[in-house]
């Protein structure tokens, strides 16, 4: 590869605007910068696949300039790419022949159009900087999907809102967030199909808070999803996180009846502010208090505090195990669960 066919895929399809691949001849795409977004996504879908990368099918779903994508296929992945602006396309294409990566291939599609039928399923799903790009209703309808076309894992990198600012019902389920505008009313579609960072279509999108999102993914299959904090993102925003679900089989629990009736529980919308009682910061009075009074005396008026609500709940085993005893557990109904055959 000539540094002279790089300069013309970028008099043809511009720029490469955010990732720096090296190429053949050790040019890169771009400036080189660290891409800590990059090392998380191929580190964790290492460890939480249950095989080689070399023997995964690996989907990077608006793949803009293919990085992902193209780095799973180095280690020998058979990957595919979906973007839906053709210049982006075209420097994926360009990028994968230089590379000859075989094993690679891209799609100019919308990922709204994502189906079990037509793309297969995929042991890894890569939906990074693209949830937060849609409208509500289409948001949800990509959790659905994702859980369709996977047999493994979805990594999903997005923004969330970090308080219910609006809310939506879709499909009968209320959904919380925040509105995020992508286009002016009167651009053109020329325009929003120049802004390669934006949505394809949509004026604004809808950004899901995390317990909006975690509630949809179990509600759509997925039986562990959780936050990743290692490899870390220096200079990450707060509000920008990555998130592993798991689409395994539910298990059954066979020592506890009461456990394996119990349903999966939504998270409920709201900052959690539930924390053990130690760490509820106390009044000098409170402290004076319980230095001076004798322990017996103490323990006296235990429960007229908790009566009044100055001091929470006793929560100890003892008590628990006093409060339910005499009620006899109800058998609940057999638990169906969903048989997975091997991956």
């Amino acid at each position: 590869m000539s540094r002279e066919k790089l300069e013309k895929a970028i008099t043809e399809h511009g720029e490469w605007t955010a990732m720096s691949i090296r190429l053949s001849d050790g040019t890169y795409t771009r400036q080189q910068d660290p891409d800590h977004r990059l090392r998380r996504l191929v580190q964790v879908a290492a460890d939480a696949s249950r095989k080689p990368l070399s023997e995964c099918r690996v989907l990077d779903l608006a793949c803009l300039e293919g990085h992902y994508a193209i780095e799973f296929a180095k280690h020998g992945a058979e990957a595919v790419g979906i973007e839906g602006r053709s210049v982006s396309v075209a420097k994926c294409n360009f990028v994968r022949d230089d590379l000859g990566l075989t094993r690679l291939s891209f799609i100019q599609d919308d990922v709204r159009n994502i189906s079990r039928e037509t793309h297969g399923q995929f042991d890894i799903v890569i939906c990074s900087g693209i949830l937060y790009h849609l409208k509500a209703a289409d948001a949800a309808a990509l959790v659905t999907k994702l859980a369709e076309v996977s047999r493994g894992i979805v990594l999903i990198d997005t923004f969330i809102a970090l308080s219910s600012q609006t809310k939506r019902v879709v499909d009968g389920t209320e959904v919380h967030g925040h509105i995020y505008f992508e286009h002016a009313a009167d651009d053109s579609d020329e325009t929003k199909k120049s802004k390669l960072w934006s949505s394809l279509d949509n004026e604004d999108s809808f950004w899901f808070t995390e317990a909006t999102l975690v509630n949809l993914l179990q509600s759509a299959g997925f039986t562990t999803v959780s936050e990743i904090l290692s490899p870390t993102m220096p200079g990450n925003l707060a509000d920008r996180k990555t998130y592993l679900a798991i689409k395994g089989a539910p298990v059954r629990i066979l020592t506890s009846e009461k456990t394996e009736c119990q349903p999966r529980h939504p998270i409920p919308e709201g900052k959690n502010i539930r924390v053990d009682a130690s760490q509820h910061p106390r009044g000098v009075f409170y402290r004076i208090a319980k230095a001076l009074v004798p322990d017996g005396v103490k323990h006296g008026l235990k429960p007229a505090l908790r009566a009044v609500r100055i001091l929470p709940p006793d929560g100890t085993p003892e008590f628990m195990k006093k409060k339910t005893s005499g009620h006899s557990s109800s058998e609940c109904a057999p638990v169906r669960v969903r048989k997975i055959g091997p991956r």
